[in-house]
């Protein structure tokens, strides 16, 4: 319970530094990635 709030933290400063700005992404993509990727964790 003491490294979630650090983890958190990292986990979010990454999220910041890395994803593109908010004109040049696609959320539709991302949403489609993101379900897929779940229906294939939920099949395995």
């Amino acid at each position: 319970m003491i490294w979630a709030p650090v983890a958190g933290g990292i986990i979010l400063n990454v999220l910041k530094e890395e994803l593109p700005a908010e004109q040049e992404s696609h959320f539709g993509i991302f949403a489609t990635g993101a379900t897929i990727y779940a229906l294939i964790l939920l099949i395995m």
